[in-house]
């Protein structure tokens, strides 16, 4: 176990430790579920998507009506979809544009009239929507958020992207998956899913991910209390967050009489007993310089004492 600090005084000894076995706080009851993508790494929570177009249709086709998925196309509000009626043959057409050879290609057919309840037509859409106009249509039942990932000697995650506020961003950090809460989620959560209550669901989901970040860049933190004579009294494991917010939890749970110990605590303090009573190696070399010298004083004095007996 690698020790972050240590204080002493007269009553207790007082350990903080890196918690290397901490709960990852995604086993936590969490309002925000997080579902994450990286070819080396398991990040968020357990699921079993394969990629992320494959998550954001499967999440439209569960949480999105069918008739607001047409909607979204019949209105105009896809880019590379449209719906066309062919009067000849009296049925819908729907259309997906290839950008590559710059024409629209029909992908499903649907008779007339339009049945905006049409499943069929409406999975037909979400197989051939981009990740784009999937979001849209996802952020009509939910709050989703994108999740970027640092990874350049520590790993970080966060709602806002590392470009500009980390050094080789540019090249080592990037999206790696969402973050979201259903407003059914929202409503059992605040009563409702109101602009008030969404803004409330995101101050939740930003304070979830800021502890997931500070959980896989390793800063948990437990702590052992021995008094005088050695022997451990108390210990806590689990505490999640920066050192200052560690040592703050810690002296919440300590005995009133040991606060102050982590209240004073640094990161790398180490008051233990063998530090205080073991001078440091410069302390005992510059020791030893005096000594030496206290030598030759001597030394010079005798042969001037020698010298004048002769």
């Amino acid at each position: 176990m690698l020790t972050a600090a240590v204080k002493r005084d007269d009553n207790y000894t007082l350990k903080i430790i890196h918690d290397e076995d901490a709960q990852s706080p995604r086993d936590w009851d969490n309002l925000g579920k997080m579902v994450c993508f990286h070819n080396r790494y398991n990040f968020g929570d357990k699921h079993d998507f394969k990629n992320p177009q494959r998550f954001i249709a499967d999440f439209v086709s569960a949480n999105i009506p069918a008739k607001d998925i047409i909607a979204y196309v019949k209105d105009g509000k896809s880019g590379e979809m449209k719906l066309e009626y062919d009067k000849s043959e009296r049925e819908w057409e729907l259309k997906t544009y290839s950008s590559y050879f710059k024409k629209w290609y029909t992908e499903h057919t649907a008779d007339a009239p339009l049945d905006m309840n049409d499943g069929c037509l409406a999975e037909a859409i979400v197989e051939g929507m981009d990740a784009k106009g999937l979001l849209a249509l996802a952020e009509k039942s939910a709050v989703i958020r994108p999740l970027h990932l640092y990874d350049h000697s520590i790993q970080s995650i966060s709602m806002q992207s590392f470009a500009g506020r980390a050094h080789h961003a540019e090249w080592d950090s990037g999206p790696v998956g969402w973050i979201y809460a259903t407003h059914d989620d929202i409503r059992k959560e605040y009563g409702d899913a109101s602009p008030a209550s969404i803004e409330k669901a995101l101050k939740v989901m930003n304070a979830e991910v800021e502890t997931y970040d500070h959980y896989i860049k390793g800063e948990c933190y437990g702590f052992q209390l021995f008094d005088k004579s050695g022997e451990q009294v108390d210990s806590c494991w689990g505490s999640i967050g920066d050192f200052d917010s560690a040592v703050k939890n810690i002296s919440d749970y300590l005995p009133k009489d040991a606060q102050s110990l982590a209240e004073n605590a640094r990161y790398g303090d180490d008051d233990s007993e063998a530090s205080v009573k073991k001078p440091s190696l410069l302390a005992q070399v510059e020791k030893n310089k005096e000594i030496v010298k206290s030598y030759i004083s001597n030394a010079v004095t005798t042969q001037k004492e020698v010298a004048a007996l002769e």
